[in-house]
């Protein structure tokens, strides 16, 4: 899997999402390439420091300028590369979309998060015409039964744009999580077998 986290909006839960699942692959005992592009908060980098039992599987990289070309230079010998973009730059996120088939794009389910998603989306098409991939929603932060969980996805319909059936609810336990290597993925797990199962289709 060569997935980007990418919402060119800040506080969507991009790092959340993207070492929830970097820790689910290396649970399985694979090689995970986890990339850390935020070169000011480098919550990734962090959270693996604050760890002590962060698994040898998960390589934690903090990479920022020429990001295309280093992530392809250290990609070599790893399963999987999982690369948590910094929010508002055009020009990381566009780097990282060139080395991955996959944009993950977490999205809390509000009026406002759902309205900037039309710049993101965007940028993957531009980049799609010269690199292929995938861009999909990753609802987040949900609460379970309320109006703007059901009115998230009837505007994600309504605008034809993909998304994803798992949901992540907002749970304090992912919150706390930081700075830890959680013992249960809770629904991460469920959003990596939706995409290994969505993988699968694309190659049969």
């Amino acid at each position: 899997m060569k997935a980007t986290i990418g919402n060119l909006k800040g506080g969507s839960g991009k790092s959340t999402t993207a070492v929830n699942l970097a820790l689910a692959l290396g649970a399985r005992g694979d090689r995970v390439m986890l990339v850390d592009t935020d070169r000011i908060n480098r919550t990734c980098q962090t959270w693996a420091a604050l760890a002590g039992d962060w698994p040898a599987t998960v390589a934690v990289l903090g990479f920022g300028d020429d990001l295309a070309r280093q992530v392809t230079a250290m990609a070599v010998g790893f399963d999987h590369v999982i690369i948590d973009t910094t929010p508002q730059h055009e020009d990381v996120l566009g780097q990282a979309l060139m080395v991955t088939d996959d944009l993950i794009i977490p999205v809390a389910p509000s009026p406002v998060e759902l309205e900037r998603l039309e710049d993101t989306f965007r940028l993957a098409a531009k980049v799609d015409a010269i690199s292929p991939v995938v861009a999909t929603v990753l609802l987040v932060k949900v609460r379970s039964g309320t109006r703007s969980a059901i009115e998230a996805r009837a505007y994600l319909d309504a605008h034809k744009l993909p998304v994803m059936d798992a949901t992540v609810h907002l749970r304090e336990s992912y919150a706390l999580a930081y700075g830890s290597v959680p013992a249960d993925f809770g629904e991460y797990a469920g959003v990596l077998a939706e995409l290994a199962a969505d993988a699968g289709r694309g190659s049969a």
